[in-house]
C-alpha cells in the first residue's frame, strides 16, 4: 500500500513537472511577444535619428504587438510633422531580442524605424525622408532679386519708402557675402552657408543643426524650422540667466518670444510662408510674425536710427499692424 501511494505520488509529481515545463515552453514561444506591448519612455527608450542621439524627455514609443511577427509602433512627439505617428512593423526574435522594422508616410515625409527591444528597453533608430519639392540646395538670388517685399500700407509715402529700402538691404547683404546657400536635404536636417567677401571657404551652421537636431518640415503648407523642446528649454534658461536684466530693460519677454513659435509636439516650430515654383522658391514672413517681432525689437533698433529718421520709423511702426499686405523674405533658386 505504501509503495502504491509512493508510486501515485511520483506519477503526480512527474505529471506536474512536465505540465510546468509545457507551460514554460508556451510562454517562451508565444508569451514573450505579448510582453513587448507597452509604452517605452524615459530610461526605457533610446532614440537615434540617423546617427544623431535625440533627447527622450517628453517623447515615447508605444509598441502594440498583435503577434510574434507583427506590431504597431507609435512614435509620440518624435516626428515634427505629426505629434503621433503610427507605423506597421515586422517583428523578429533572436536570442531573446526582438527587432522591429517598418515605415509610414506623413504628408511629404516617409518615416522609417529599425529598432530592438531587450531587457525592457527599446532602442529606436528612425529616419525622415522628405519628398517635398523644397528638397535641394537653394542659392540666394543675385542683386536686388534677393529680397522679396510685398508691403502695402495704403500710405503712398511709406509704400514708396519700402521700394527704396529693398535695394539698400540687398547692398548690405552683398557687401558682406558673395554667396548664400540653404541646403534642404531629404533627411530633414538643414544647413545655411555663406562665403564672406574675399574668403576662399564657406561658413555655415551645419554642425550646429546636426548636433542639436534642428530640423525643417512642412506643416499645413508652411515651412517650419523645428527645434527640440529640450534644447529650447535649456537655451531660454541660459538666456534668462545671462541676459535677463538686459532683456527686461529692453522690454523683451521670453514668454512673448515663445508665443511666436508653433507647438509641434516634441518641437517648437518657427513658421515661414513659402512659394515654390520649379527651380525658384521664396521663403517669407507675414504680418502675423513681422509685427510682433518689430514691436519687440523696436526699443533696441530705434536708438540706432538717426534722429532725423525717428519720426519716419514711428510712422512705419504705427502703420504696419494695419497694413493691407505685409510680406518680407528672400528669393532663392536651384
Amino acid at each position: 500500500m505504501r509503495k502504491s501511494l509512493l508510486y501515485v505520488f511520483a506519477v503526480i509529481c512527474t505529471m506536474g513537472f512536465f505540465t510546468a515545463c509545457g507551460d514554460d515552453d508556451d510562454s517562451s514561444s508565444s508569451g514573450n511577444w505579448q510582453d513587448l506591448s507597452k509604452t517605452y519612455e524615459g530610461k526605457s527608450v533610446y532614440l537615434v535619428m540617423g546617427e544623431v542621439t535625440i533627447p527622450v524627455d517628453g517623447k515615447s514609443v508605444v509598441i502594440a504587438a498583435s503577434s510574434a511577427e507583427k506590431a504597431s509602433v507609435t512614435l509620440n512627439n518624435i516626428i515634427p510633422e505629426n505629434k503621433s505617428v503610427a507605423i506597421d512593423a515586422a517583428l523578429k526574435e533572436a536570442d531573446g531580442t526582438y527587432t522591429f522594422t517598418g515605415e509610414s508616410t506623413v504628408g511629404d515625409c516617409v518615416v522609417s524605424v529599425n529598432g530592438t527591444v531587450k531587457g525592457g528597453v527599446a532602442s529606436v533608430v528612425y529616419t525622415r525622408k522628405l519628398t517635398s519639392s523644397i528638397v535641394g540646395n537653394w542659392s540666394l538670388k543675385a542683386g536686388v532679386e534677393a529680397i522679396y517685399a510685398n508691403i502695402v500700407t495704403g500710405n503712398s509715402t511709406i509704400d514708396d519708402l519700402v521700394r527704396m529700402i529693398k535695394p539698400v538691404i540687398c547692398n548690405l547683404i552683398w557687401g558682406k557675402v558673395s554667396v548664400v546657400n540653404v541646403n534642404l536635404p531629404e533627411d530633414g536636417i538643414f544647413d545655411v552657408s555663406w562665403r564672406p567677401i574675399g574668403a576662399s571657404e564657406d561658413k555655415g551652421i551645419g554642425e550646429i543643426t546636426k548636433m542639436a537636431s534642428i530640423q525643417y518640415c512642412v506643416v499645413d503648407g508652411k515651412f517650419m524650422v523645428a527645434v527640440d523642446k529640450n534644447y529650447v528649454t535649456v537655451l531660454t534658461t541660459l538666456l534668462q540667466q545671462a541676459a535677463g536684466d538686459k532683456l527686461e530693460a529692453a522690454g523683451i519677454s521670453i514668454d512673448e518670444i515663445m508665443k511666436l513659435l508653433v507647438d509641434l509636439g516634441g518641437y517648437y516650430g518657427l513658421p515661414l510662408n513659402m512659394k515654390v515654383d520649379g527651380s525658384e522658391a521664396t521663403f517669407y514672413a507675414d504680418k502675423d510674425l513681422i509685427v510682433p517681432v518689430l514691436t519687440m525689437i523696436a526699443p533696441i533698433l530705434k536708438p540706432m536710427v538717426p534722429e532725423n529718421y525717428q519720426q519716419m520709423v514711428d510712422m512705419v511702426l504705427q502703420l504696419l499692424p494695419n497694413a493691407k499686405t505685409l510680406e518680407f523674405g528672400l528669393n532663392f533658386t536651384k
